[in-house]
């Protein structure tokens, strides 16, 4: 269980679903390039990032953790997506280091 922990699980379970399964399924069923990109991708997944950042400099786990959600959203993006949704990597990444860099530690 030590492992788990150290590898940072929650994190790695959430961006394999949401990096790699949810962009698969979105470009199987019929949903709109605007619900697409702007909602899912630009608001939910906006969220998301910022609060991955959050947790991880909260909890106190390596920072190379920021890197797992926008490494795995763009290997999902590359293997079934579409192509303009890959600048949303790079986005995902500021966007949790500026919330791991902004976050308070208890104590401080």
């Amino acid at each position: 269980m030590t492992i788990l922990k150290r590898i940072g699980w929650p994190y790695w379970a959430l961006s394999i679903v949401l990096g790699v399964i949810l962009p698969t399924l979105l470009n199987n069923i019929s949903i709109g390039d605007l619900w697409r990109s702007g909602v899912i991708y630009g608001v939910i997944y906006t969220v998301t990032a910022g609060l991955i950042g959050h947790f991880i400099k909260r909890r106190g786990d390596s920072w190379w953790l920021l890197f797992v959600l926008p490494v795995l959203f763009a290997l999902g993006i590359f293997i079934s997506g579409p192509k303009y949704a890959i600048y949303f990597a790079p986005v995902y990444l500021c966007i949790s280091y500026l919330a791991y860099g902004l976050s308070a530690m208890e104590g401080m």
